[in-house]
């Protein structure tokens, strides 16, 4: 009758280390998995729930976005730059930063859109971007802007 014992208490040991091990596994599922879109309407909807995801997309600047879920009322979207446009070279330095975006719940947006709502290396780069362009628009404008200023006509214009 002991051998039965031994034997029965090895099933429940065993069916103790299976029940750990499958709770494990979906712990590491629920926490780790993202459903991976394909297309900008599957990312949309996800967005739109706060629905964990990732999808790649982008035009000129191809940007990794990874919905991480609800947090304090916001949808929480971490974005990565994959590739920096290739006609720029300082955008191309941003390769690999990364910014946290905290979106409203229910608007679906591009999170890079509206960079006040993101924080992160990634951000700063691009503000830093954006400050450079402007910086040198002005200065290559800038006797075009006195003129209209001042509202003295160029030369060859007949006011």
């Amino acid at each position: 009758m002991k051998k039965n014992r031994v034997k029965h208490s090895n099933w429940k040991g065993v069916f103790f280390f299976v029940l750990v091990v499958l709770i494990v596994f979906a712990v590491w599922f629920w926490i780790f998995m993202y459903e991976d879109c394909k297309d900008k309407a599957c990312f949309d909807e996800a967005l739109k729930n706060c629905d964990r995801a990732k999808f790649i997309y982008g035009d000129g600047m191809i940007f990794e976005y990874t919905i991480r879920g609800e947090e304090n009322g916001r949808c929480e979207v971490d974005v990565v730059l994959l590739q920096g446009d290739l006609n720029n070279a300082d955008s191309m330095k941003l390769e690999g930063q990364k910014m946290t975006c905290m979106l409203p719940l229910g608007i679906v947006m591009d999170p890079e859109r509206d960079i006040g709502n993101c924080h992160g290396m990634l951000k700063e780069g691009l503000q830093d971007l954006v400050i450079r362009k402007l910086h040198t628009y002005l200065v290559q404008n800038l006797g075009r802007l006195n003129l209209e200023m001042v509202d003295i006509p160029e030369l060859g214009d007949s006011r």
